[in-house]
């Protein structure tokens, strides 16, 4: 069975030591709200795609970037 794009992130994240909790659908952006296992802090992340539009591993990593990006500075 094919996996969808928010399982495979949730699976990339996983490698990463975060833990995906939401994605925020909006018009024009999804917010992403995921957990860092180690300090156990939650951050939100504005990414400009849609998470459910992505069809090729390519953008999911330029998405998980973002993200450790962001933790890294918080």
């Amino acid at each position: 069975m094919p996996k969808t794009p928010s399982v495979i992130l949730r699976e990339e994240l996983a490698k990463k030591q975060l833990e995906l909790l939401d994605i925020y659908r909006f018009k024009d952006h999804d917010l992403i709200r995921v957990k860092h296992s180690v300090t156990n802090k939650v951050y939100l992340i504005k990414v400009k795609k849609h998470v459910s539009d992505m069809v090729n591993k390519k953008d999911i990593d330029e998405v998980v970037k973002e993200i450790i990006k962001t933790v890294s500075k918080g």
